[in-house]
């Protein structure tokens, strides 16, 4: 059995804004979203209204969040609005980061396509006309060879595209900066501890999106001469034109072991791309799928873990026996600090098994089994075996 982490104790942590060189401080509703599937972080904060010095924070503005002293968002102010009520008042801020930006704009380049082009600069041929930073901490691999702009699509999409084919992350820091990372590098500074600091859990995730098999159609530049000329079968010789499709026709193919049905799905692979490139699309479409399949939703008491608040692509160690989890590390995907009425500051977690996000050898296998105790919904709970790290 694993060690159990030391006990819990709650911080009286708060959140604080920063606009325009002024440092105000948030409270009751607040609340601040940061996921690991979105490259925006949201955040709604009410600022008390001093009689005769209102906050300085207009819609536009540049604005930081911070819980305690751990920066969490750097965005815009995109609603700063005045509210009262019969006991109290306030100016309600929301916004959101700023990489956030690169969600709801179109991506614009010069060409609108690139050609043997490393991922480090196509985002930073994206994201520089927005004055946002990108920052790498991994191998993003060789140069794609053909990448192209598609009529509507918007930053982010190109991005997510373009990481796919090397299965790397796109997300973004507390800085507002473009992220490119893998999943689960860092372990998380705190724990998920039923009866210690969970205050509610449930499952979340269906097979719904889920396929047996998952095929990718390509077509790749034919570089020699030699997949050119006829060939040839028995003492006859073959149509060259079949030839030259079987030269440049490109396949590849994921099977997920755990489906019973047939369930295929054909995923598109545009430009020229080569047989490795189509395979990790496949090999990231089929674990990303699968890991979402699954997922377990937490809310914890308080906003911070031991005075530092929670981190999303962190792996934290669960130790929940109704969930079959014993020390097991998952990804964290989703963080929501709030306040509610009953139980006061608290945060909701959405954790993962971090192969829904990883293109490494499959490492976890989901599995069923009757829980101690108290059961879910189905009667049953979620159990990993093997290394999930």
């Amino acid at each position: 059995m694993a060690t159990k982490p030391e006990q819990f104790t709650r911080d009286d942590a708060k959140i604080y804004v920063t606009v325009n060189g002024r440092d105000y401080q948030g409270w009751l509703s607040s609340n601040i979203e940061r996921s690991l599937e979105t490259l925006s972080s949201r955040f709604t904060i009410p600022v008390s209204l001093i009689p005769g010095n209102p906050p300085n924070i207009k819609r536009q503005d540049a604005i930081k969040v911070r819980i305690n002293d751990t920066l969490v968002v750097t965005g815009t102010v995109l609603a700063a609005e005045p509210f009262y009520k019969r006991d109290d008042c306030g100016l309600k801020v929301e916004g959101r980061s700023r990489s956030g930006d690169l969600v709801a704009c179109s991506a614009i380049y010069q060409g609108g396509q690139w050609r043997n082009a490393k991922l480090d600069r196509i985002a930073r041929d994206l994201c520089t006309p927005f004055g946002i930073d990108v920052t790498i901490d991994t191998d993003i691999g060789a140069p794609i060879r053909d990448l192209k702009v598609e009529h509507s699509e918007t930053v982010v999409d190109v991005l997510s595209r373009a990481a796919r084919l090397r299965g790397v992350l796109v997300t973004t820091d507390a800085q507002g900066r473009v992220l490119i990372t893998r999943a689960g590098k860092e372990k998380s500074h705190g724990a998920i501890v039923r009866g210690v600091n969970v205050i509610s859990m449930e499952s979340v995730g269906t097979d719904a999106e889920r396929h047996s098999d998952y095929f990718c159609y390509g077509q790749g530049n034919v570089t020699h001469r030699s997949s050119l000329q006829t060939l040839e079968v028995g003492s006859t010789a073959a149509d060259p034109v079949k030839a030259f499709k079987k030269a440049i026709q490109q396949k590849a193919q994921a099977k997920d072991p755990e489906m019973r049905r047939y369930l295929p799905l054909v995923i598109n692979a545009n430009g020229n791309n080569d047989a490795s490139d189509m395979q990790r699309l496949v090999d990231h479409t089929m674990r990303v799928r699968r890991g979402h399949a699954y997922g377990l939703k937490y809310v914890v008491e308080g906003w911070t873990w031991k005075g530092k608040p929670w981190e999303i692509n962190t792996r934290v160690p669960i130790y929940d026996d109704i969930a079959g989890l014993d020390g097991d590390e998952w990804l964290i995907c989703e963080v929501k600090q709030s306040v509610e009425l009953k139980e006061g500051d608290v945060t909701e977690l959405l954790v993962r098994p971090k192969e829904a996000y990883d293109t490494g050898p499959l490492k976890t296998k989901m599995k069923r089994r009757q829980g101690k105790g108290k059961r879910g919904k189905d009667g049953a709970v979620l159990e990993v075996k093997g290394d999930p790290s």
